[in-house]
């Protein structure tokens, strides 16, 4: 560490716990701000109020929502004109999760827009899409001369960021995850041999597997006349004739938090097509649920064998029926997963570090 006092822009559009990025900068920064850094956020709107000192919150006001891509152009160009304003009086290291246009260092949470060219032809003639093929390659420095720090929240989203970036490759940094807040922990029990409880937390409830997943319930529930089933995301009308075939119990509670439903799963089942990370599924694990999940998940690499299990989404729905029975009649006690969000904010100050030791040289 330098004896200088760091000084750090974070760039998001709403401030505050609101959403899994926003939460993630909101956690980054409060802990940054405990390691004697000073955090200035730029966002549309705040969402919470401030008490720390270290902090400061510059809003810039909302824009129309609609046209999407209107909307994140006209806040990318406002931000910059604060950007540029606050750095003209001192050096600060800018650290952007949006689609914003200069920064040292940008954190990718999301799946590249750039996966539409996998699509039909059709889909690039339109404006929509050409703005925010040209957001994208703004923010990971693709576009312009600038050299930009991108930290990718998983392997799997470096990987498809190289896949569809390969002029980024060498500015692309060790995956950064999330950490993850402690709740209260499933107690240790065994799991009724002809029940038990199954979850599935996705409000992108297409994206995320939920026709594998009610699948996967059929058959289990062919074996465990008592089995439940907890969804949280889609609402019952949504997915009704997914679950016509379903002869037991399904609650849907629709989408709120899930930090007070781990406790009551026995497995949850995630077997998303396409995850940058995936966040419930550390949430799951830190509350001693085991977990079964897709290998297209950015949060399976963080899960060890006594945490769960990760299958392909070519794998048979046999395979995924026996290593959901499996877990559900597994007999130890399980480890809680640990990351705090003070290891992430660690990992963070070594890039600021590094950023702000080569623009002092």
């Amino acid at each position: 560490m330098t004896e200088d006092k760091l000084e750090i822009i974070q760039i998001v559009r709403n401030w505050g716990p609101v959403g899994g990025m926003e939460a993630y900068v909101w956690h980054l920064s409060h802990e940054l701000a405990k390691r004697n850094c000073k955090v200035t956020i730029i966002c549309e709107k705040s969402h919470q109020n401030i008490s720390n000192s270290a902090i400061q919150v510059i809003e810039i006001g909302q824009f129309k929502r609609k046209p999407r891509w209107l909307q994140y152009w006209r806040f990318a160009h406002y931000v910059e004109k604060k950007v540029q304003s606050l750095r003209s009086k001192k050096f600060m290291v800018v650290h952007s999760h949006e689609r914003s246009i200069s920064h040292d260092i940008t954190t990718f949470h999301t799946m590249p827009f750039a996966t539409i060219k996998d699509k039909s032809w059709w889909k690039f003639i339109s404006i929509r899409v050409w703005a925010y093929l040209k957001l994208e390659k703004q923010e990971l420095g693709a576009s312009h001369n600038q050299t930009v720090r991108i930290i990718p929240v998983s392997r799997v989203l470096a990987n498809a960021i190289q896949k569809y970036y390969p002029e980024v490759t060498k500015s692309i940094q060790p995956s950064i995850t999330p950490g993850v807040v402690s709740m209260p922990a499933r107690l240790d029990r065994f799991t009724p041999r002809d029940g038990g409880t199954i979850g599935f937390i996705g409000k992108e409830w297409r994206r995320k597997g939920f026709a594998l997943f009610i699948k996967i319930a059929e058959k289990l529930q062919s074996e465990r006349p008592h089995l439940k089933v907890l969804v949280l995301g889609p609402q019952k009308e949504e997915v009704a004739d997914l679950c016509k075939n379903f002869q037991g119990e399904i609650s849907f509670e629709g989408w709120q938090p899930s930090d007070r439903f781990y406790q009551e799963l026995d497995l949850l089942i995630h077997p998303a097509t396409s995850e940058a990370y995936g966040m419930v599924i550390a949430e799951a694990m830190s509350c001693k649920v085991p977990v079964l999940v897709s290998d297209a998940c950015g949060a399976a690499v963080d899960v060890s064998s006594t945490h769960g299990s990760v299958l392909s989404l070519n794998d048979s729905l046999d395979a995924w029926v026996k290593e959901s029975d499996s877990w559900l009649n597994h007999n130890q006690i399980l480890s809680s997963y640990q990351r705090t969000w003070g290891q992430v904010a660690e990992e963070y100050l070594e890039q600021y570090q590094q950023i702000y030791q080569s623009k002092r040289i």
